[in-house]
């Protein structure tokens, strides 16, 4: 086992046992509601007993299906027995056990005793079969259907010597022909501590009860299997490893539950057992309830004995053996009237365990706040059963649920301390062949160290080397294109002062060619300037909310006179259909240059006559709006596209290569929209022609 000192588990056991403990919550609640599910389905409320009659004249069977019969029996209590018994009769609400439930004279019953229930059904005639199920019914009955002796367990008598106990569900088949049906319950008990009938006794036809039936049957023989294989795992695991205590007990604990499940309910065990008596069996169950509840602590206190001192498993165990001990040497009606102090043993050891878990949680201990969920379940569903066993509440044995989804939660906990032991294993065992390793096998390791620096170093050598390379070249481009205007301008001077210009015609034309020359030196190094503050991010966006039409408007005025005057057609448009009039979020200024850039770019490639489109339209579906430029040019070479918003990116098929380009403006454009949150992109036409596409952001 894992050391019980406080530690972590690791990251991936972690993970593993969230996942795992989310998967068992899961189970056991559709477990939960399988067994909670009541007997009965259906929208419309069941009808109940009044004065010994029920009206299901009106119950749809097929519809609504079985029917609880509950309400108002007729009910005759034996008051006194003897050669001259006397009765007193009366009404009883069922379902209730003796001394629970008030008869309608409102004078109390005692737990033991003889009494006869008398139901009288109305019903339309029935072709099919019809059933009824009987619950276990405390201790011996005779159940009639008009004067046929329909089932029976045990055999009731108004003597208690005479009465032979005994409990086990059933099932009664019967026909009806007529319109009502009589039935009668003969109940005695002298030997439990309350007699009665403690759940509803259900009505359907003979398919619907036989559903029923095998649903619940198929219910307790999954519980059972399950805490079977569990119990003989864990002790199967202890006889292997006899100093791991905590497995054995949880081993005793699961055969303890699998047995108390087997002998109450459907009582398969009792019926396995055809020699078994009605006595050993309350016995059995009663030893295997205080058996689980001691096995159980002795669990978690050998699992987290820092936080449940042994004081307290010494008087576990002595109130336990007290407690067997009584069950097995004194009479069923002793030690069953003696209930509420095996239950006050569990929920006082149960919830000592839980503040056990609890400050194990707050510590960190392994596996302790998964087992806190499981004994937080299991001890809900000891109140619920407390209730239902006194005849407190209307309920039904949740005790079995609780037990598996403690014993489920706490498998996995085993199972992971030991993973984590095995892993903690093999870690130490590789710990040490690494600190026995040879010299040469350390030699190799720091040689491989070496071999995987000089490749990083290899690869930050061809890194720098393709920056210079594109340092070099952007410093080339500049000096071409700063060189170009300054040898131009040498010229003129040089001419003006040897006068070889000396007409005043020519002088001005050749200032206004330098002038000319010195203003696109000024643009060059500007876009420079501008390129190099926006790759830093430092540009600071003036944003104004700009609706899509004041845009198409503002747009078509700017450039549609030049277009025209260039023999270009040249047409801007507005998408209202698949959003309406969009809102962005801009810098007006900054967004005029992008389009500027890319539809001055437009008009240098595309011929006198082409055209020249720039829609606008709202992405509702996507939150933005998308802005595409399109033109009728020569396009862009496929192996140029990538490459097109590079600075300085020339090449001789390049559109990008005209003489009156500085190269920038669609490397500006670019940094402008991804500024602004969006995103532009270049692709070639179909139909000829080069597409630029923008997509921005729009305004709530």
């Amino acid at each position: 086992m894992a050391s019980r000192k406080a530690g972590k588990p690791t990251g991936r056991w972690h993970t593993c046992a969230k996942g795992l403990a989310f998967v068992v919550l899961l189970l056991a609640a559709l477990s939960g509601l399988s067994g909670c599910a009541p007997a009965f389905q259906g929208d419309k409320p069941a009808p109940d007993a009044v004065n010994g009659v029920i009206d299901l004249t009106e119950w749809p069977w097929d519809e609504e299906g079985t029917v609880p019969l509950d309400g108002e029996w007729s009910f005759r209590w034996l008051e006194r027995g003897g050669e001259n018994p006397v009765f007193r009769d009366t009404t009883i609400d069922m379902p209730g056990t003796w001394g629970a439930a008030e008869p309608g004279d409102g004078q109390p019953l005692d737990g033991s005793g003889y009494g006869v229930y008398r139901l009288t059904i109305l019903h339309r005639p029935q072709t099919e079969m019809m059933a009824i199920r009987l619950p276990n019914i405390s201790t011996a009955y005779e159940f009639y259907i008009g004067d046929r002796l329909a089932q029976s367990r045990g055999h009731p008598d108004m003597d208690a010597k005479r009465t032979i106990p005994y409990q086990a569900p059933a099932t009664v088949h019967f026909s009806t022909d007529g319109e009502r049906t009589e039935l009668k319950l003969i109940i005695a008990n002298y030997d439990h501590r309350h007699g009665g009938v403690r759940t509803s006794i259900v009505m359907g036809t003979s398919e619907q009860i036989q559903r029923l039936q095998l649903r619940h049957a198929a219910q307790e023989l999954l519980i059972m299997g399950c805490l079977l294989m569990i119990g003989f795992y864990h002790l199967g695991l202890y006889i292997l490893r006899r100093k791991e205590t905590a497995n054995a007990m949880f081993a005793l604990l699961c055969l303890c539950v699998a047995a108390r499940t087997g002998l109450i309910g459907e009582g398969f065990i009792v019926r396995w057992l055809h020699g078994m008596s009605w006595a050993s069996a309350i016995r059995l169950e009663y030893v295997a309830f205080v058996t689980a509840a001691w096995a159980g602590f002795a669990y978690f206190r050998s699992m987290y004995p820092l936080e449940i001192k042994r004081i307290w498993y010494k008087a576990a165990t002595v109130c336990g053996a007290l407690l067997v001990l009584v069950a097995v040497v004194t009479p069923p009606s002793v030690f069953t009237s003696a209930l509420i102090v095996n239950q006050v043993y569990v929920l006082l050891f149960s919830a000592r365990v839980l503040v056990g878990l609890f400050v194990s949680a707050h510590r960190k201990r392994e596996g302790a706040v998964l087992a806190l969920i499981g004994v937080a379940g299991l001890i809900v569903t000891i109140v619920n059963d407390i209730l239902f066993y006194n005849g407190w509440s209307r309920s039904i044995d949740l005790l079995p649920f609780g037990l598996l989804f403690l014993i489920v939660m706490n498998s996995f906990i085993i199972s992971l301390r030991f993973s984590l032991t095995y892993e903690r294993a093999e870690r130490m065992s590789s710990q040490l062949l690494e600190w026995n390793s040879s010299l040469e096998e350390r030699i190799e390791e720091r040689t491989e160290e070496l071999r995987r620096s000089n490749v990083t170093l290899e690869e930050a050598k061809t890194e720098l080397e393709r920056l210079e390379q594109s340092r070099a070249q952007l410093i080339s481009s500049i000096s071409h294109d700063l060189r170009t205007p300054i040898t131009l301008l040498r010229g003129y001077l040089e001419a003006l002062r040897d006068d070889v210009i000396s007409e005043p015609d020519q002088r001005d034309q050749a200032i206004r060619s330098m002038l000319g020359k010195v203003e696109g030196l000024n643009f060059l190094i500007q876009d420079l300037f501008d390129l190099s503050i926006l790759e830093a991010r430092k540009l600071e966006l003036s944003l104004e909310n700009i609706p899509l039409s004041y845009w198409k408007q503002r747009i078509s005025e700017q450039y549609s006179l030049e277009m025209q005057s260039k023999g270009i057609v040249f047409r801007c448009e507005l998408d209202v259909g698949s959003g309406g009039d969009a809102v962005v979020a801009a810098d007006i200024r900054q967004m005029d240059r992008v389009f500027a850039n890319l539809l001055y770019n437009a008009i240098r490639y595309t011929p006198e006559g082409g055209e020249i489109a720039l829609s606008l339209r709202a992405l509702p579906e996507r939150g933005g709006v998308e802005i595409r430029v399109a033109d009728s040019g020569p396009g862009i070479e496929p192996a140029d596209v990538a490459h097109i918003f590079e600075r300085y990116y020339r090449k001789d098929k390049s559109r990008t290569s005209g003489p009156e380009g500085s190269g920038l403006g669609l490397a500006i454009a670019k940094e402008i929209v991804e500024l602004h949150g969006g995103r532009i992109v270049v692709r070639n036409s179909e139909s000829g022609g080069c597409v630029f596409l923008i997509t921005l952001p729009a305004r709530a």
